[in-house]
């Protein structure tokens, strides 16, 4: 297929320039493949033909972000969030003419400022949206937001509910990037971190007019599968184990067979066998839309679960058996481990996965 093609060579661009630039890394290169994803209409592979989309299916847009994170799982998330992003706005403005649908077809950078019910989940900072005669005020903070600091624009969830905050009152909310009421805050060293440009944002009394409102409180309960994000992550989990295997197994071959431990057969077979059921999990979440099922949910969370669980065990035995130790390296194994850490505190995490599957059990 056409796009699987232009992934592999997109995927290709993004490991050269790894490959050639580490450890010097810099927070605005995704900005280099910009052009190039744009021209392959890679910067929306979700919206529909009225938009210019080229309207993927689910099943063939996570095939095409795995492949991408075979290049770099990094720059891999910060098109997989831009993408995200552009589509729930496209899906909840396509019916309310306005200057939002013709934002949305512009080739702007697109980040996602999402929290659950209106909150980031590891440390509970509010994004809160009041009103006053003229407008509306946006307040707050949210951690972990991918192309801080590039996008043009950000799609923030805020809550307009604080007593009895929900999905129900969630409003969608369009930012631009380059208002002095929107701050970024922070940025660390982690691989991953700086290659997708994730860091803390801020919101001094933003102020917001009618027109930088997408749909109404609730709305974001009609997009087709609000599961995209995670479902997303969770394919680039696995293209990073898919770059392991690769690179594990081609310094394998260059080893005399007498110099072959047992023990690294044995874990590629284990590596093999948590690649192939979490593939099952994560194609059993994509048809499972929440609400359609009783289990949909805990499907999605086994799926992610799964993934983090998997590519920690891929990186780390790989590091083990022919890495060496450290954090900045360019040990390639060691950054492939960087970029799967980063990608297990994106929500939902690990903890939280197991702690909500557990817990099911025990409701039996």
């Amino acid at each position: 297929m056409e796009n699987f093609r232009k992934a592999e060579e997109i995927a290709h661009l993004f490991r050269t320039y790894v490959t050639s630039h580490y450890p010097e890394i810099k927070a605005s290169v995704f900005l280099e493949f910009w052009p190039e994803l744009v021209t392959c209409r890679f910067d929306r592979m979700l919206v529909g033909a009225s938009f210019g989309g080229l309207e993927l299916g689910l099943a063939d847009y996570l095939q095409i972000i795995r492949l991408l994170a075979r290049g770099d799982s990094a720059l891999a998330l910060a098109t997989h969030i831009h993408n995200v992003a552009l589509k729930i706005v496209c899906e909840v403005v396509k019916e309310s003419p306005g200057p939002l649908q013709q934002l949305v077809r512009e080739p702007r950078v697109w980040a996602l400022a999402r929290s659950e019910a209106g909150r980031d989940y590891r440390y509970q900072f509010s994004t809160a949206l009041t009103s006053n005669d003229l407008d509306w005020i946006l307040t707050g903070q949210k951690d972990y937001c991918t192309l801080a600091g590039l996008a043009d624009y950000y799609l923030v969830f805020a809550q307009t509910c604080q007593e009895n905050p929900s999905l129900s009152s969630i409003q969608l909310c369009v930012v631009d990037g380059q208002d002095p009421g929107f701050e970024v805050l922070k940025t660390n060293r982690m691989d991953a971190m700086v290659l997708s440009s994730t860091s803390s944002i801020c919101f001094h009394d933003y102020s917001l007019h009618a027109d930088d409102l997408a749909g109404e409180p609730g709305d974001l309960l009609k997009v087709d599968n609000p599961d995209m994000l995670t479902l997303g992550i969770t394919a680039i989990q696995l293209g990073i184990v898919d770059e392991v295997l690769t690179l594990f197994t081609a310094k394998m071959r260059n080893l005399e067979t007498e110099e072959r431990d047992l023990e690294w057969i044995r874990w590629l077979g284990e590596v093999d066998v948590g690649l192939r059921g979490t593939e099952l999990l994560l194609a059993e979440s994509l048809h499972l839309r929440p609400g359609s099922h009783a289990d949909a949910g805990l499907c999605l969370r086994r799926a992610k679960a799964s993934s983090d669980l998997l590519v920690n065990k891929a990186t780390e035995g790989a590091i083990r058996y022919l890495g060496s130790e450290g954090i900045l390296s360019q040990n390639r194994f060691i950054y492939l481990r960087n970029n799967s850490f980063a990608g297990q505190v994106m929500p939902p995490s690990l903890s939280k996965c197991l702690s909500t599957l557990g817990a099911r059990w025990l409701e039996f």
